[in-house]
């Protein structure tokens, strides 16, 4: 079978906008466009955070982020919500086409559809409202140019004048990132050289790459040795995987899941599409369905180093993984979901500069 491989052109950066008024905003589009003391700053302030869980501070008091979600949310939007209320700010959360119009991002385009409103207006408009504007809109999965270079999200910064929180595009999420480093190093202190096993789990749906692409940078920036596990024909992209290399030597790809397991301090298990799902969906589906057997079960655990199950959520029980391992005290899946709310109060101190 000829797969289509992912691209091995460079990794286009997050910040790839021409010299703007938007060229100067504390943008959080991706955390490897920031340098190493931003990315470190924000890990002590969320582990801070959650040393100091429940605090309520007026430190935003006087600022407002409306928050936009393309597509569902349950941690996300929650832990924003609560993260400005309890940093004393204001949050709106609007679903675009359910009580707002829908919206067009295309460049030229002729609105003559479904679309009433073009994204540069809306953004234009909140701007001159709201002191930021978090985003989540999620990958084409039709158009793979277009979800590598991230162009959503990028038509929304370079119409915004206040700072844009990235809440998950189609091939990052710097929240969940910031939460997992957090969350890693609570538990493993160093976390420097220690086994961070990503590993592909079979799921129904195809899901984007944004999460599994997050979760390598964030292991591979902390130093770990990093692992990712997958059958093939689910090959993460290329300037992902160079970029992960940038950071650490130690990026190896496997494609058995045992092998994968052996001595890791970190199993962090994350379903994704396969690179046919540009190109040929109803063959990416037969192809996932292949690999129902790549699950986190208790007998893999058992290979690990007495290692911890991280998992983004929402996540689906023995099909991802089984109940006896997610309902085990190895798990930290509720941990890691707490630091979301903690990464999301250092987020918003790093771009309304509260620090």
């Amino acid at each position: 079978m000829n797969l289509p491989m992912p691209s091995s052109a460079p990794l286009p950066p997050s910040a790839n906008m021409s010299e703007s008024r938007t060229s100067s905003l504390a943008h959080l589009l991706d955390w490897h466009v920031l340098d190493d003391a931003v990315w470190s700053e924000a890990i002590q302030r969320a582990v801070y955070h959650h040393e100091h869980a429940g605090r309520w501070t007026d430190a935003g008091r006087g600022r407002s982020i409306a928050l936009m979600f393309f597509n569902p949310s349950l941690r996300t939007r929650t832990s924003m919500e609560l993260a400005a209320a309890q940093l004393g700010a204001y949050s709106t959360t609007l679903t675009p086409g359910q009580g707002t119009w829908k919206f067009a991002f295309g460049k030229g385009q002729v609105m003559d559809g479904d679309e009433a409103e073009h994204i540069k207006e809306a953004i234009g408009v909140l701007s001159r409202y709201y002191d930021a504007i978090g985003v989540r809109v999620f990958a084409s999965q039709t158009d793979y140019e277009q979800d590598r270079s991230d162009r959503l999200i990028h038509t929304i910064a370079e119409s915004a004048t206040v700072p844009i929180i990235n809440l998950e595009s189609a091939f990052f999420h710097p929240c969940q990132a910031l939460a997992d480093a957090a969350t890693i190093h609570r538990r493993l202190e160093q976390p420097a050289g220690r086994k961070f096993v990503l590993t592909w789990a079979y799921h129904p749906k195809a899901l984007p790459m944004a999460v599994p692409n997050s979760a390598l940078l964030m292991a591979a920036r902390l130093g770990m040795d990093v692992t990712v596990a997958h059958p093939r024909g689910f090959e993460l992209d290329d300037g992902v995987l160079n970029l992960a290399r940038s950071y650490t030597d130690n990026v190896r790809i496997v494609n058995d899941p045992d092998e994968a397991f052996e001595d890791a301090d970190v199993i962090y298990a994350k379903a994704w599409a396969g690179s046919l799902v540009y190109s040929d969906p109803e063959r990416e589906q037969a192809l996932r369905s292949r690999h129902r057997e790549w699950r986190v079960t208790a007998e893999r655990m058992a290979r690990t180093n007495d290692g911890v199950f991280m998992h983004c959520l929402p996540v689906r029980r023995n099909v991802v993984v089984d109940d006896s391992v997610i309902d085990s005290d190895r798990s930290i899946h509720l941990l890691q979901a707490e630091f979301r709310l903690h990464a999301q109060k250092a987020i918003l101190e790093y771009v309304w500069n509260l620090r």
